[in-house]
């Protein structure tokens, strides 16, 4: 409470000037998007473009939207947006209200008119609180004074939300950037869902953010009527994939799962019926191989996923193609067309010394006489 009242009587001094200074208010309508309506939005946040990490790719003609409230105020005013992929890029050390989540109406909730078949969010932190995030004085640089700090919260505009929102109940002050969504956007519609590179900084703690586990996405399933495809990243994304209905999924892209060949067949088989294509990839380590599915395992997903048209695996390697594996691909796949394999680089002997030694210079170490070898192999195997 003393903390309370410390702010609120600096507030009363300097309310005029917040009021003065804060951007237009949130209880004003969104204004119209002065551009024709468009059918997909594809933005990076802050700045609009960023076509290096495959976001933010417009065409011309499209609108220019390099905020989060331009985005916001274009989902509450079209209804023809079927796709939007966006990328939240921290790019800064200061925080405003809405700088890096929507600005939805907070505790009462928005709408968008816009019903979504694709949902692309990379960066976008669903855990995150407006009530802690108004209460919050972030300095613009971690050497600034206490009073600098509380100048910059009223100045951000984050001192006017503080206030409005001091008043609710401990449920509302504990809502999430996730349950404002579930309350703004109508998912139902959703075919296709790509949720990458989650934030998972938790609760400051004397000046340093802890880490948490990842959004509970888990919630979304029951709006999740349409799903059919999804791409993941992470282990948190074991539990999502089982909860949603058996044999609903047709693609599915998984990277970076945690899982064994052996630990991820029961996850998958969850879906093989009806999987179509299929990513199941891990990155390289310097300190072990990769845990890729044997050739057993190949063989069973081939006949749990009879109607698999697209893989996309791992196979590690020691001195020598992985011709057992290969000829699984060839022969328990009947209706495979399109294989995708991520041949492991670092060898065994180069594990072994020490990282200052490596020649971190590209090697080809695949001749053209091993290549040929290996494609006259596979012909052989696979008539």
């Amino acid at each position: 409470m003393h903390a309370n009242l410390r702010r609120l009587l600096v507030l009363y001094f300097l309310l005029f000037a917040v009021a003065a200074a804060s951007p237009t208010s949130a209880n004003s309508p969104p204004e119209s998007p002065p551009f024709k309506y468009p059918t997909y939005i594809d933005t990076v946040v802050p700045g609009g473009q960023d076509e290096s990490q495959g976001y933010g790719q417009r065409e011309p003609g499209d609108p220019f939207l390099p905020t989060m409230r331009d985005v916001h105020d274009t989902l509450s005013n079209c209804s023809t947006i079927r796709s939007l992929k966006l990328r939240v890029a921290h790019l800064s050390c200061s925080r405003s209200p809405d700088g890096y989540t929507f600005p939805l109406e907070f505790p009462r909730g928005s709408h968008w008119h816009s019903k979504l078949e694709t949902l692309d969010l990379d960066g976008y932190d669903f855990n995150e609180k407006p009530w802690d995030e108004g209460a919050r004085l972030d300095p613009s640089s971690w050497f600034e004074s206490e009073y600098r700090r509380f100048r910059h919260w009223f100045t951000s505009g984050t001192a006017r939300n503080w206030l409005k929102w001091l008043p609710l109940s401990k449920a509302q002050k504990n809502m999430t950037n996730l349950d404002l969504w579930l309350e703004a956007m109508e998912f139902s519609g959703i075919k296709t869902l790509r949720p990458r590179q989650m934030s998972d900084k938790g609760p400051e703690v004397g000046g340093v953010y802890k880490r948490e586990p990842g959004p509970d996405l888990a919630r979304l399933i029951p709006h999740l009527k349409l799903l059919e495809s999804l791409t993941v990243r992470g282990e948190w994304a074991k539990d999502f994939i089982l909860a949603l209905p058996q044999n609903s999924l047709k693609h599915l892209s998984w990277i970076k799962s945690g899982q064994t060949g052996a630990s991820v067949e029961p996850i998958l088989r969850h879906h093989a019926a009806s999987l179509r294509s299929l990513e199941w990839r891990e990155p390289e380590a310097d300190f072990r191989q990769r845990r890729v599915m044997t050739a057993d395992q190949l063989a069973a997903l081939g006949s749990m996923a009879p109607d698999l048209r697209k893989l996309t695996i791992d196979m590690n390697q020691n001195g020598t193609w992985p011709y057992e594996h290969l000829e699984v691909l060839a022969t328990k796949f009947p209706k495979l067309t399109n294989a995708t394999i991520f041949m492991e680089m670092t060898s065994e002997c180069r594990r072994q010394m020490e990282s200052s030694k490596w020649d971190f210079q590209g090697q080809g170490h695949k001749t053209r006489q091993a290549r040929k070898a290996f494609h006259e192999t596979h012909r052989e195997r696979e008539a």
